[in-house]
């Protein structure tokens, strides 16, 4: 693949797959290197454009999985939680502290974040808590389905796609406490 034709954006990605015919996004992935894939995952801005990302692998977690494999599951997961506290709504959880652990499963074995809330504000950061009050698992796709806003925090509980342990009413809060709006 030429180099003017790599994918810098998610609109280059998905030009580049209606280019390739717009239905095999697993024959893309094979010509793109992870760097191409990691430089379109720094991109994402809002979860409208992770949402966009979710599209094009048509909801098949082999192929966001694919994706996650190809492009490296840090490049991505660390651009999430970069994002994660600009989505922070601290009016939600205004008198609430505490650490949310996440334990993410990808192609690459499990990743563990965590995200720091006090006095308003979050902050994310790679690696386990000192101390959680509430630690998430789940898979890599779904956290991304439920950052972009197409998957339901309590309904992924509900259907144990998401393991809650630890404070559950913290827990039950966690899902408002996030703009998951397409800007």
């Amino acid at each position: 693949m030429a180099d003017n034709d790599k994918p810098n954006t998610l609109d280059d990605l998905r030009a580049l797959l209606d280019q390739a015919g717009g239905t095999d996004l697993t024959a893309l992935l094979e010509q793109l290197d992870a760097g191409d894939l990691a430089r379109v995952a720094e991109q994402i801005t809002t979860p409208g454009e992770l949402g966009t990302l979710l599209e094009l692998a048509d909801g098949d977690d082999a192929l966001i999985d694919r994706f996650l494999d190809k492009a490296g599951a840090d490049p991505m997961l660390d651009r999430v939680f970069e994002l994660m506290p600009t989505r922070f709504v601290s009016e939600r959880l205004a008198t609430e502290t505490g650490v949310v652990e996440w334990h993410i499963r990808t192609p690459e074995g499990e990743k563990v974040y965590h995200l720091s809330i006090a006095q308003g504000n979050a902050e994310a950061a790679r690696g386990p808590a000192a101390n959680a009050r509430t630690t998430l698992t789940m898979s890599a796709a779904d956290l991304l389905r439920l950052c972009a806003g197409t998957l339901n925090g309590v309904t992924a509980f509900m259907n144990g796609t998401l393991k809650l342990a630890g404070d559950m009413m913290f827990g039950a809060k966690l899902p408002a406490a996030f703009d998951t709006s397409a800007a």
